[in-house]
């Protein structure tokens, strides 16, 4: 079979669902992925890039569920727990 055909049976193919989760789940995701982004050295507007656009389904779901304020504040914690595990100054 030519890789230009369309068959839409494709085992292969990859598919995206969104899995019901239990209270504080949405939460805990919120922190890991400020965690990761933190740990690549965003600083707190680029972060907050990630949760205002809607280009990124997850973190803007985040955004428009919590609110900006959750948002700010989630990232300035964790970034500033990052920095003291690390020994940085705020």
């Amino acid at each position: 079979m030519p890789k230009d055909e369309f068959v839409a049976e494709d085992p292969m193919a990859l598919v995206a669902v969104v899995l019901p989760g239990e209270p504080g789940m949405l939460e805990t995701m919120a922190e890991a992925i400020v965690e990761e982004y933190v740990r690549l050295g965003w600083d707190e507007p680029r972060l907050m890039t990630l949760f205002v656009h809607p280009m990124f389904m997850a973190t803007h779901r985040i955004y428009r569920q919590k609110g900006k304020a959750y948002v700010r504040e989630l990232i300035r914690r964790v970034r500033g727990q990052w920095m003291i595990l690390n020994g940085h100054r705020r």
